[in-house]
């Protein structure tokens, strides 16, 4: 459930939270969570990274290191996001607003939640 390719002029969600990340080192980690209903695009806008994303039907890395490509997470895809190049500048657009509810963060609750819903 997760796609990667040249971002669309237009989004499929009306987006309603925009973050900027920004100053993280080579060996620095970010996410290591799901989502339980947001839906969102991962973009490089400067520099790059590798996405590890994983859902009911497996893992895969992703290499983002161009402003004109993205990834689009659905709910219930676990990503990190990691090795990133200096200078890096990463923007998700999400169609929600900040509701920690939202967020599953322990892995092991994420493996048995979708454990639940493809069996």
């Amino acid at each position: 459930m997760f796609q990667q390719g040249r971002t669309k002029r237009e989004l499929s969600f009306i987006p309603k939270r925009i973050l900027i990340m920004k100053g993280m080192g080579m060996k620095d980690e970010r996410g290591a969570h799901a989502h339980h209903k947001t839906h969102q695009v991962l973009v490089a806008i400067n520099g790059g990274c590798t996405v590890d994303i994983e859902d009911a039907q497996g893992k895969k890395s992703i290499t983002l290191s161009r402003p004109d490509e993205g990834v689009y997470l659905y709910p219930y895809v676990w990503h990190v996001m990691r090795v990133f190049k200096p200078k890096t500048v990463l923007m998700m657009i999400t169609d929600r607003h900040y509701h920690e509810k939202d967020y599953i963060r322990s892995y092991d609750e994420f493996k048995r939640i979708i454990g639940k819903k493809h069996a």
